[in-house]
């Protein structure tokens, strides 16, 4: 079923051109976009991260994976910063609409640190469930049954002739410099188009880095093939915070109208509400009653129970 055999093998550069960043994520599967965070903003950030990193390391409650990255997680709920980030920028929400459409919602959105003798991530898709399409219509896999291990990998970035749509993209702020040598996010140019997840065995030596000054985003296409990098640094600490956006009826990886704290969602506008998914989209987020017009759904305690 391959459409082509050769791989893409474009080397993504910063633009400050949507238009570029556009077609970067189209044919290549990710793009990176200078000057998108005020600069101001982004040292409130790195501060805000450095400062719950430290204290969630004394707490004893720190997560840390592939030997040195320190993940603070849920950061909405740790500091207003994160969602000022969050909107801060029409030109990343218009890329995540390019993908997704209108409507798309947050997912996830957390701070990792990858510091020195950060080992590479393995290499993954976030779209890591999607089903490689078949030419016959009932040779399909059960979307339950499309987990982290699965028999269909790739090696390589060869384009197919049937893919299922993306769902999801990820952002990455860049809230220090993101360089080859300090774990900037490593990419398989075109990997999206393969239809396939990539082996987690494999070592992946054509994989190439984002490399972006602090204030970019990295943006990528659920499907595309990525890892956080290798930090060969002595004493850098590459800093971003990841915003995992998803099509309205994908369901997000934080429950956010239940995880977030009461004196958060009283801080919400619109906008935020919205991408939070506190709103309904067609029939999906109602109350019960599938045809009520709404646009906010009611939390349990307003809820109607037994009439009697």
């Amino acid at each position: 079923m391959p459409l082509e055999t050769k791989t893409v093998n474009t080397r993504v550069t910063p633009t400050t051109d949507l238009d570029k960043a556009r077609h970067d994520l189209d044919v290549v599967g990710y793009c990176i976009v200078e000057d998108v965070a005020p600069s101001d903003l982004v040292s409130r950030v790195r501060e805000r991260v450095l400062e719950q990193a430290s204290a969630e390391r004394d707490a004893g409650q720190a997560f840390v994976q592939d030997g040195n990255t320190q993940w603070v997680a849920n950061v909405l709920n740790k500091g207003e910063v994160f969602l000022e980030l969050l909107t801060c920028s029409a030109t990343s929400l218009d890329l995540c609409r390019h993908v997704l459409g209108d409507g798309f919602i947050l997912s996830c959105s957390n701070a990792p640190i990858a510091g020195p003798a950060t080992g590479r991530m393995k290499m993954h898709s976030d779209q890591y469930w999607t089903p490689t399409i078949q030419e016959e219509p009932l040779a399909y896999s059960r979307l339950g049954e499309n987990g982290l291990d699965r028999a269909e990998v790739g090696h390589s970035a060869v384009r197919r002739d049937y893919l299922f749509p993306p769902c999801m993209v990820t952002l990455v702020w860049a809230i220090t410099d993101f360089t080859a040598d300090n774990g900037a996010t490593v990419f398989v140019p075109g990997s999206h188009m393969s239809g396939l997840q990539p082996d987690y065995r494999h070592n992946y030596t054509d994989a190439v880095p984002a490399e972006m000054p602090a204030g970019s985003i990295v943006l990528w296409d659920g499907r595309t093939w990525h890892a956080t990098g290798a930090n060969r640094t002595q004493n850098q600490y590459r800093i971003g915070v990841t915003n995992n956006m998803v099509a309205p009826m994908i369901r997000p990886l934080v429950n956010y109208p239940y995880s977030l704290r009461a004196e958060v969602v009283a801080r919400l506008d619109e906008r935020q509400k919205q991408l939070l998914g506190f709103t309904t989209w067609t029939a999906y987020g109602n109350e019960g009653v599938p045809m009520q017009d709404l646009k906010y759904f009611k939390p349990a305690v307003d809820q109607p129970g037994p009439i009697r």
